[in-house]
This record gives C-alpha cells, sequence and structure tokens, in this order.
C-alpha cells in the first residue's frame, strides 16, 4: 500500500474492528496506510471474546487510543462496579446508554472519574440499527415523539455533562441549539458514515440512518465510527487519502 499524508482530519476517523479476529486486528494496524493512526473502536464481541488483554495489547505495540463501545446499561450499582472493574485500563472513550437513566448515568460518570480520570464517557442516544418503523414498534413513536426523544437524551447529556454523545450523523443537527441552551458542548460522535458510492448501491449493512463522511462533518461530527467500509475495503488506501481530505 502507499503511504497516505497525515492530516488532522484523520484525527477523526475510530476504526470498528468488531467483525475481525485478534490477529486480523493487529494486521490492518501493521499495514495501516497512513502515518496517523486511527482512534480503535473494541465493542463488546470482541472484548467478549479477547478481555482487558487486548486492550493493552493494541495501546502497547501501536499506540493507539482506545475507544471501549460496551454500552453500558444495567441497574446504577452494576453499572457503577463495571467500570470500576476496568481500572487502569488506557481507555480514551467508553460508552453507555443514556436510556438508562439519570441515576445510571450519574453513578458510570461517578465511578469513571475515580476509576478511569482519564477516560471520556459518551452516552449512546438510539441505535443506528433503529428506525421509524422501530421506533413505532418499540415505543409507539412517530414523527415529533421521535425528535422529543433525541433532544430529551441529549438534554439528560448536557445536564449531567457526560464528556458527549454518539448518534447517527441525522440527529446532529438537534444538538447545535441545546447546546447553546445550556452553554456547553458535547463531543459528537457519529457512527452510520458511509461513503457516498457505497450509500448509492445501497451497501449500508445493518445500519439505517447513514451518511457520508462530508456531511457528517459538515453537521458537526468531531468523529466519525467507520467499519466495514474500510476494514473490508480492497482500495484501502484510497479510503484514507478520502478521508484525509475532508477540511
Amino acid at each position: 500500500m502507499n503511504q497516505v499524508n497525515s492530516k488532522e482530519s484523520l484525527n477523526k476517523v475510530i476504526l470498528a474492528v468488531d467483525n475481525m479476529t485478534q490477529t486480523e486486528v493487529r494486521d490492518l494496524l501493521k499495514n495501516w496506510p497512513s502515518q496517523k493512526m486511527p482512534v480503535v473502536k473494541i465493542g463488546l464481541e470482541l472484548f467478549l471474546k479477547y478481555g482487558q488483554p487486548l486492550v493493552l495489547d493494541l495501546f502497547h505495540e501501536f499506540g493507539v487510543k482506545i475507544f471501549l463501545d460496551l454500552k453500558l446499561h444495567d441497574i446504577p450499582n452494576t453499572v457503577a462496579k463495571s467500570i470500576r472493574s476496568l481500572k487502569g485500563l488506557p481507555i480514551e472513550f467508553l460508552t453507555i446508554h443514556l436510556s438508562g437513566g439519570r441515576e445510571m448515568i450519574q453513578r458510570a460518570l461517578k465511578e469513571a472519574k475515580l476509576n478511569l480520570p482519564h477516560t471520556k464517557v459518551l452516552g449512546v442516544s438510539l441505535l443506528t440499527s433503529l428506525d421509524k418503523n422501530d421506533f413505532k414498534e418499540l415505543w409507539d413513536f412517530s414523527g415529533n415523539q421521535v425528535e422529543n426523544t433525541f433532544k430529551n437524551l441529549f438534554s439528560l447529556a448536557l445536564e449531567l455533562e457526560v464528556h458527549g454523545v454518539v448518534c447517527s450523523p441525522v440527529e446532529l443537527n438537534l444538538i447545535t441549539s441545546l447546546e447553546k441552551k445550556h452553554q456547553r458542548s458535547l463531543l459528537k460522535v457519529t457512527p452510520g458514515i458511509r461513503f457516498e458510492d457505497e450509500i448509492l448501491i445501497g451497501s449500508i449493512g445493518d445500519q439505517k440512518r447513514v451518511l457520508s463522511p462530508e456531511v457528517a462533518i459538515g453537521s458537526g461530527a468531531n468523529y466519525l465510527v467507520i467499519g466495514r467500509s474500510l476494514t473490508e475495503s480492497a482500495q484501502l488506501d484510497k479510503r484514507i487519502e478520502h478521508l484525509a481530505n475532508l477540511d
């Protein structure tokens, strides 16, 4: 592969490696076509398979920042103890579900401050695998109810001073006015990212609320979570070059 010139825009890339083995992840990072390494997202699947040693191995071997995407969602005490069990790990980001409620979020933030003081806690809103049909089936939501639910979740994150939120790029426009109201900003991390050519042919996997990297960045995303569009790409160097030129 050709070496892609490193640019600041590559700092915005979070590489989701959930569909890979530990060996495949290491091989990908060894051959990453850029001097600028991505943040590496370890999801529930990989963490359950390889555990904490995977976090430590990738951090020490490649110097990458780790996004531990566990989407913690349980009673407050269980979430707090789960975070306590991660003490000392070099985690840049850790996810919890905002729908766990006020007390769960507060306990999570308190525990993270004590045991993961350098970790940013991100609140997951509603999964990008859900669309309006799912919202209707699960909660009988329609129209404004869906939008109001996102606003309620984002407002709670702002009020409780969660470091950031995870949402599809479609909801980014809802956050700006709420940030002004609360006079603080959130880190905005967006999965549901597909390249324009993939969107045109309907190659969007199991995610339903998707946009291109350009549109997401233009809408205010701080980080783009991208998985198979990179990990399974036959032209990874060109994909990375594309992302490097977003600014």
